[in-house]
Parts: structure tokens; sequence; C-alpha cells
């Protein structure tokens, strides 16, 4: 990220209102509201709520640039005892202004997350739909509000899809005396999802660049145990897949962990990727990142 001169971007939580006529014996009457929950209408078992991202850039040898990068909305509906339904609509970079007066606009409308998932048990839940890979931690948090810096590590960007279409169970059971998480998962976005449009790589700090990522078919998951008393964290993940563009076959593997301690908050990835026998090199990256407190609620965040 050499090209990169400087990024400030400012994360702003938001709830949407929510207007509806009320069927007869309904209540539509919604919970306190409390910044960063969004609105929640108990009666209906419905939830919604969303983020507005702000970004100014100034990378080298091109113009600096204010623009509201992402507009998330989040809606979340319960049905019964087990049922749940999600969905995450997002619209990309809806205004930019460069430092020339230059104003534009995008209509980069995507569905990020649509799934259902049905509870079988305490420790075990089914899901169905579009949903984010289950690698590493960053990928799986995903969403601006909820992680340090919004420019994202290459290491959960470039080496596999950010999202499969398909089936994927998960939940937590007990192992050792601790808590031991798991999600194992099978995609088939070439016949569930065959428009899905290409990822680029740091598109925040302005690439252009294409990844070649995109999944055909996957299949794979990840496992993370918790020790000291959830401060400690170690996982590991698998992907078997077929790209999309050039057709290869890939396995990667992958290490990440996360350590709370009262002074610092350390995590990290590492990620591998064979070449399949084909032409392409292997792949491989990590990142170490560390999260230091200061007064006033501020936090000094280096990786």
């Amino acid at each position: 990220m050499s090209r990169l001169h400087h990024l400030i971007a400012v994360t702003v939580l938001c709830a949407v209102s929510h207007v509806a006529s009320a069927a007869a014996g309904d209540s539509w009457d919604h919970t306190p509201y409390a910044l960063g929950q969004g609105l929640r209408f108990p009666e209906q078992g419905l939830d919604i709520g969303g983020y507005l991202s702000l970004q100014y850039e100034s990378l080298r040898h091109q113009e600096s640039a204010f623009s509201v990068h992402d507009l998330s909305l989040f809606v979340n509906k319960r049905i019964g005892a087990r049922w749940n339904l999600f969905t995450e609509l997002e619209v990309g970079d809806v205004l930019q202004v460069s430092d020339d007066g230059g104003v534009s606009h995008s209509q980069d409308f995507d569905v990020e997350r649509l799934y259902a998932d049905y509870r079988v048990s305490p420790a075990v839940t089914l899901r169905f739909g579009k949903f984010l890979t289950p690698v590493g931690r960053w990928n799986m948090i995903h969403a601006d509000p909820l992680v340090w810096t919004v420019s994202r590590p290459l290491t959960a960007t470039a080496a596999f899809s950010r999202h499969a279409v398909g089936a994927m169970v998960y939940g937590s059971v007990p192992a050792a005396g601790r808590d031991l998480d798991y999600w194992v998962f099978v995609d088939d976005t070439q016949g569930l999802d065959p428009l899905r449009s290409e990822e680029t790589a740091f598109d925040i700090a302005g690439s252009s660049v294409t990844l070649t990522n995109d999944f055909n078919r996957a299949m794979g998951g990840r496992l993370l145990y918790h020790f000291l008393d959830n401060s400690l964290s170690l996982g590991g993940s698998y992907l078997y897949f077929e790209m999309k563009e050039p057709q290869q076959d890939k396995n990667l593997f992958g290490l990440d962990f996360f350590w709370d301690t009262r002074h610092v908050e350390l995590s990290g990835e590492a990620v591998y990727r064979t070449s399949g026998g084909w032409t392409d090199p292997d792949e491989r990256g990590g990142y170490l990142q560390a999260v230091v407190p200061l007064p006033y609620h501020l936090y000094l965040v280096g990786r």
C-alpha cells in the first residue's frame, strides 16, 4: 500500500426509520433506540438498522476525494422459535466529490447477504442462501463499524471470495471444558448466483484491479477454539474451490488468532493458497494488528 498517502474514514451508525400499516391487533411500537442497535419491533420479531461510511482519500498522483462509500441496510426477521431471515442491502460509492469540485454518483447496488437460518438445537444451526465465507476473523465480521479500519488487509481480500452461495451448518460445542465454534459449508455460486459481480482489490484505495478469486463451486469450513475466559481464541480454516476465471482448482489453508489483554488487543491472520498444479504461483500472506487504548476513548491501531 505504498501508494496510499493517507486515508481518513468515519463510520456512522444509523437506524432506518420504519413506516408500516399495522394489521388489526398488531403493535408496531419499537423499543427505545440505542445507538448501534437499530430499531427493534418485538411484537413482529423484526430488527431494522444499517450504517453509513464516509471516506476521505488522498492518494499519490491522484486527486483527493471525499465520498459516501457504503450505505447498508440490515433487515432481520424472526419467525417462531427456530427460523430467522436476514438480508443486507448495500449501495457502494453513493456520492464522490473531488478537490476540483467534480461530483460523481454510483448505482452500484448489491445484495451483500440474504439467508435463512434454522435452529436445529443449541449446538446446530442450518443456513441457506448468500453469506460471508467462513475464513478468518476479518471476513466474518465484515461491516465497517465492527472493525478497526475500513482498509481491509489483502490477506482477507484477495485469496478467496468474500461471499458464498449455498448451505452451511454452524454452532458451538464444548471441548475440554471450553467452547469450540465450527462452520462447514458448500457453495454453488455458478448455479445459484451466476451474475454476481467480480470483486476488486483495495477498491477503497483507488485500485481497480479485478481479483481472480470468485467461486464457481467451493466447500470448506472453520474451527475456532476459545481460551482464558474467551480473551484468547485460535482459529483454523480450509477451503477447496474452483475459481470462476480462470477455471482452476485451489486449496486454501488459514490460521488466525485474537488476544484481548488489559493493555492491548492483538490479532492476526495468515493464509496459504496452492496453485492446484497450474502455472500460477502459490499465494501466501498474513498480517498482525495491535490496538492500544488511549485517553478520551481514542485508540492507536497499527497493522
